[in-house]
C-alpha cells in the first residue's frame, strides 16, 4: 500500500487500522524546527493552535471575502476537528463550514477530479507557497497539498483532496453530506464521516450529543464549567470531549472549559482500570459522570468513550480505555502543565493516544524487550532473531522473549509515516500505518525517514514484530543513522 509523492491510499484511518494518509512534508525533524517555518520539502506551514491564538490578520484565510482562489482567501487555512449536526467527527474550517472529499479523487496518486463547474459549487481548499495550515485537533501526519489541474495547490486530508460546498451558508452545516453519493464531510483522517450515536446509551446510562455544551445550552455553572470540587453532582451533570489543541499539540482532547485532559501510564486498559487514587485524584481530578450525566462529543469519535468504576465507586470517564484526568496546576485554559510530569503523563488524543512534543536527538532508543503495553498477540509471535553479537555500540538491539513490563518505555498509539526520502523529502512514496498492537508495513524497503505522531513505538526488521527491534520516540530525518533505513518491515504500538 504506497503512494506517490504527496498522494495516498484511500481508507478511512481507524484505531487498530493501518491507512495510507497524506504524508506530513515538513515532519518532526530529530531537530524540531520553528512550528511555523517551511522547508524545501514543505511549500505551506504547519501551525499547532488556531488561527486567532496565531493571531491571523483579519479578513484572509477563511474569513476572506471573496473567491476561493483569491490571494487574501490563501494566506491561511484552519483545520478543526468537530461535529456538524449528526456528523461527529468531521472536519471544519475556522469559519466554522464543513470540508468534504470527492469519491471521483484519487488518493493513488492524489488527484482532484473536481473542475470547472463541479469546482464552483464545491470550491477547494487551496493554499499558496508560504500559506499558513493551522492544526487543531488534527495531525499533522495526516494533512498534505495536491497540484490541481490548474496549477493551483489544494489541501489534502488523508490524502483525499478536500473542499468546501457552495451550498452550506452558515456555520456548522451539511449539506453536502451524500450528494450525489460521492460527497462526504472527510474526518480528520481522510475518512467519511458518519452519524454519531446520540441519546441515552443502555449500558452506560449516559446522555451522548454531538456538538458542545454551549450548542446545546448547557446550564451555566455545570459540568466542565463548575467551578468547585470534580465529583459534586453540579461538576458530574455533564462532560465535554473536544478534539483540539494546546501548547504546541495536536491533536489532544479538552474539556468544555478548555482545559487540556491527560491519561496515566499506570492505569490500564484491558480491563480499563484507574490506578490515581487519594492524593494521586487530588493533584489530578478524574473525570467524572454519574448516570443520566450528558456527555458532549466534539470531534472525538464516540465509539472510543466508555466508563470505568473507581476504587472510590465513583465512574470515570475513558477515552480509548484509558482514564482520563484534569491536572491541577492547570489553572487555565489551553495550559499543558501535566505534559510528560513523571515520565508517565500526558495529553490524551482522541483515539486515547499519548500526545507527545516533538524531542531533540535521533528520536529513537534501542530496546531489548517489548515495551510495556506491548504484549504478545496471535500475529505476533514471542520469539525474535538475534542482533549480530558483533553490531556496534548504539544501533538497535535485538528483541529477545521477555515480560512487557521489562522495559522502560511504554508504547502509545499514533501514526507513523514512513518516507521514501531522507529528511521528509517522499520522492517516491510514502506509507502511513496507526495503532493499536502489531502492523506490518506496505513495502520494508520503502523507508529512509519516518514521522512519528504520537508514540513511542517500536520498529522491527521483521514481519509480525519479529527480528531487530528499536523504540522510537520521535522523528528521524535519516533511518540509517539507527541502521533501519529500507529495514521496517513491522511497527508494535500500544494496546
Amino acid at each position: 500500500m504506497i503512494r506517490a509523492r504527496a498522494a495516498v491510499l484511500a481508507a478511512a484511518l481507524a484505531v487498530g487500522a493501518a491507512a495510507m494518509t497524506g504524508c506530513s512534508p515538513s515532519g518532526t525533524a530529530a531537530k524540531p524546527q520553528p512550528a511555523d517555518s517551511a522547508t524545501a520539502s514543505s511549500p505551506v506551514n504547519y501551525v499547532p493552535g488556531t488561527a486567532q491564538e496565531n493571531n491571523a490578520p483579519a479578513g484572509t484565510g477563511d474569513f476572506a471575502d471573496g473567491p476561493a482562489n483569491s490571494p487574501a482567501a490563501m494566506k491561511w487555512v484552519q483545520l478543526s476537528a468537530g461535529a456538524a449536526g449528526v456528523l461527529n467527527p468531521v472536519v471544519h474550517n475556522a469559519a466554522g463550514f464543513t470540508l468534504y472529499r470527492f469519491d471521483k479523487d484519487t488518493t493513488k496518486p492524489s488527484k482532484s477530479n473536481c473542475n470547472d463547474a463541479c469546482a464552483t459549487t464545491w470550491p477547494p481548499v487551496l493554499v499558496q507557497p508560504g500559506s499558513r495550515i493551522f492544526l487543531d485537533g488534527v495531525s499533522r501526519a495526516d494533512i498534505g497539498v495536491v497540484k490541481r489541474d490548474d496549477g493551483a495547490l489544494q489541501i489534502t486530508i488523508g490524502g483525499w483532496p478536500v473542499y468546501r460546498f457552495s451550498k452550506d451558508t452558515a456555520p456548522g452545516q451539511a449539506n453536502g453530506q451524500g450528494v450525489g453519493g460521492t460527497w462526504f464531510a472527510v474526518t480528520p483522517e481522510g475518512g467519511k464521516a458518519g452519524q454519531s450515536p446520540q441519546g441515552t446509551d443502555t449500558n452506560t446510562q449516559l446522555d451522548y450529543q454531538n456538538g458542545t455544551a454551549k450548542q446545546h445550552d448547557a446550564p451555566p455553572n455545570t459540568g466542565d464549567m463548575y467551578n468547585g470540587p470534580r465529583n459534586s453532582p453540579e461538576a458530574m451533570k455533564w462532560v465535554q470531549l473536544t478534539a483540539g489543541s494546546a501548547g504546541g499539540l495536536s491533536p489532544i482532547v479538552h474539556d468544555g472549559a478548555g482545559f487540556t485532559l491527560y491519561r496515566f501510564d499506570k492505569d490500564t486498559t484491558k480491563p480499563s482500570k484507574s490506578n490515581c487514587n487519594d492524593a494521586c485524584a487530588t493533584t489530578w481530578p478524574p473525570i467524572l459522570v454519574q448516570p443520566g450525566s450528558r456527555i458532549f462529543v466534539d470531534g472525538v469519535p464516540t465509539s472510543e468513550i466508555g466508563i470505568v468504576d473507581r476504587a472510590d465507586g465513583t465512574r470515570q470517564v475513558t477515552i480509548g480505555g484509558w482514564p482520563v484526568y484534569r491536572f491541577s496546576k492547570d489553572t487555565a485554559a489551553g495550559q499543558t502543565n501535566g505534559e510528560g510530569v513523571g515520565g508517565t503523563w500526558f495529553a490524551v488524543s482522541p483515539h486515547g493516544g499519548k500526545v507527545l512534543r516533538p524531542t531533540e536527538g535521533t528520536g529513537a532508543t534501542s530496546s531489548a524487550a517489548p515495551s510495556a503495553g506491548a504484549s504478545a498477540s496471535a500475529s505476533s509471535p514471542a520469539s525474535a532473531a538475534s542482533s549480530p553479537a558483533s553490531a556496534p555500540a548504539g544501533t538497535p538491539s535485538a528483541a529477545a522473549p521477555s515480560s512487557p513490563a521489562a522495559s522502560p518505555v511504554a508504547l502509545g498509539n499514533g501514526v507513523v509515516t514512513l518516507d521514501s526520502g531522507l529528511n521528509f523529502t517522499e520522492p517516491d512514496a510514502s506509507e502511513n500505518i496507526a495503532g493499536p498492537g502489531c502492523k506490518n508495513t506496505g513495502r520494508g524497503d520503502l523507508a529512509l525517514s519516518l514521522d512519528l505522531s504520537g508514540g513511542p513505538v517500536k520498529i522491527w526488521t521483521g514481519r509480525d514484530c519479529t527480528g531487530t527491534s528499536a523504540v522510537v520516540t520521535s522523528s528521524i530525518p535519516d533511518l540509517s543513522k539507527i541502521g533501519f533505513d529500507k529495514k521496517i518491515a513491522s511497527i508494535r504500538f500500544g494496546d
